[in-house]
């Protein structure tokens, strides 16, 4: 807690130092009613001063961040035109053990957990007395469910579409009830653990704790694709902004209202075991909710993949291979980046059989195990082949595959790399066709990108599309059948800022 002391040191000064400058005395001693006001406003020992600030500060920032979150999905400004790609990305982290986990821990927020925790907290409350945590937590869950409502039903914005799901929700999806009351809810009763225990280091921990609670049950929303990120980040910024205001008032009472604690005819082990049944209770309910929420077969919903073909006549295919369709890969936001450059036509066992004679490793999905490994290869300097990198997009969709080949340092930090997308497109019924963006990785950058290290590229790409070309035909696994011209010549930045440079041509390639 030493750099909490030491800023609240430097910040006393630097009020000392401000009140005694010259021409602020001079500016008090002319409006004096004025300065005495906001004196009086930052003092803590005045009952509507310090706290009361702090807490309309934290609230009106939080509720300007919402209210221009909800004038972004008017508007469809960039965060919310960027929802659909990120729900796509998350997909790609799905797996079984995670999807259980995630379904868990989205009951959390389900009506039927919140309101038996409401149920038993104000039990809990009666017993022991504490009328004000009473009427806080009854009022912030109560008018919190009727926001929600109103606010669902002023903005009517129907739910991510089935594709991105895993289990179906109904009604409007701006802003996520789940997030929201986590935040009405957990916030408070963190609120009034943090408030119960006296070491500093277990403040932290409650802090971290009941945080880490609620962004998790906020992001099982994402997860499960029953939300759009917007929806989230709204109901987040909402909830900041409404829990700010029940803390600011307990805490201007609980510093400034002389209370005496009423007797509650119990022993502290008593209230220890009477609060570890009720919390044992809510336990059992969010378990029956979890177990009924499994019963939902969340494996039915609509393929997440491309359910839709387009046949081509294998007569001039290629001059029809675009046509509705982006010739360019694009960043989260939409935004245009590096054009398609390697196009191969085979089934996917083909393509990577094709890419693993010629010497090609096929990428690791981003995964925990994958994370830690490129942790300990770029500390440690140590090789990591088959290294993931950052989803590429195209079409809104990150690449289904991605292949590298490691230079002669076989290091993390440099890598001939590819990414393919399977296309709706199929010649003659048959034959899938695959899109793909290639470059090279000719280092690591320090600043992240969604938290993770970043390649950057070297400019030149047409010349890892001829290094595959070369290495796959060298392989005699594939046929070269032509050269397409994409897009006119093109300079343009990657969607880490990266620049380039093409000739716009694509090379098409075809498995034997």
């Amino acid at each position: 807690m030493y750099p909490f002391k030491f800023l609240k040191s430097i910040l006393k000064s630097a009020l000392r130092g401000i009140g005694n400058d010259p021409e602020i005395k001079k500016i008090s001693h002319k409006f004096p009613k004025t300065t005495d006001f906001l004196k009086d406003r930052f003092t803590p020992d005045e009952k509507f001063g310090l706290h009361l600030t702090i807490g309309l500060i934290i609230s009106s920032i939080f509720a300007y961040l919402f209210v221009s979150l909800l004038y972004g999905f008017f508007t469809q400004d960039v965060f919310v035109l960027s929802d659909l790609r990120i729900l796509n990305i998350i997909k790609t982290l799905r797996e079984e053990s995670l999807t259980q986990v995630m379904l868990f821990v989205t009951t959390l927020g389900d009506k039927l957990v919140i309101f038996s925790g409401i149920f038993l907290v104000s039990l809990f409350f009666i017993l022991i007395k504490r009328w004000r945590y009473l009427v806080t937590i009854l009022a912030s869950t109560f008018f919190g469910e009727i926001f929600i409502w109103a606010m669902k039903h002023l903005v009517e914005r129907k739910r991510p579409p089935l594709s991105v799901a895993l289990i179906q929700e109904d009604g409007f999806s701006f802003p996520s009830g789940h997030a929201f009351m986590a935040m009405a809810f957990y916030g408070l009763i963190g609120y009034f653990v943090f408030r119960r225990v006296r070491s500093k280091t277990f403040k932290v921990l409650v802090v971290l704790l009941f945080a880490f609670l609620i962004i998790i049950i906020s992001f099982s929303r994402l997860y499960l694709g029953v939300h759009w990120p917007s929806d989230v980040l709204a109901s987040l910024t909402a909830g900041l902004a409404w829990i700010s205001v029940f803390i600011t008032a307990l805490e201007i009472r609980r510093q400034f209202k002389s209370l005496t604690k009423e007797k509650i005819g119990w022993r502290v082990s008593q209230v220890k075991i009477i609060g570890l049944s009720l919390l044992a209770l809510w336990i059992l309910s969010a378990i029956f909710s979890w177990q009924y929420l499994l019963k939902r077969d969340y494996r039915s919903l609509p393929s997440q993949k491309q359910s839709l073909s387009i046949n081509l006549p294998r007569e001039n295919f290629s001059q029809k291979l675009f046509l509705g369709l982006p010739r360019v890969s694009e960043t989260i936001s939409g935004k245009a980046q590096e054009p398609i450059n390697v196009i191969f036509l085979g089934s996917k066992e083909q393509l990577q059989k094709a890419f693993t004679e010629a010497h090609w490793l096929e990428c690791d999905r981003i995964r925990a195990s994958s994370l830690k490994k490129m942790t300990v290869a770029l500390i440690f300097k140590t090789p990591y082949p088959t290294a993931p990198g950052i989803p590429s997009l195209w079409n809104t969709m990150p690449n289904d595959l991605a292949f590298q080949k490691p230079t002669p340092n076989n290091s993390i930090r440099e890598r001939n790399h590819v990414h393919f997308w399977k296309t709706p497109f199929l010649i003659d019924g048959k034959e899938s066709i695959w899109f793909g963006t290639a470059h090279f990785d000719q280092t690591i950058k320090e600043s992240p990108l969604f938290f993770l290290p970043t390649h950057t590229i070297d400019p030149a790409i047409d010349r890892e599309r001829e290094k595959i070309k070369e290495d796959l035909l060298s392989a005699k696994d594939v046929n070269f059948l032509e050269e397409l011209q994409v897009l006119e010549p093109t300079l343009g930045k990657n969607q880490v800022g990266d620049p380039f440079f093409t000739d716009g041509k694509a090379v098409i390639l075809e498995a034997r």
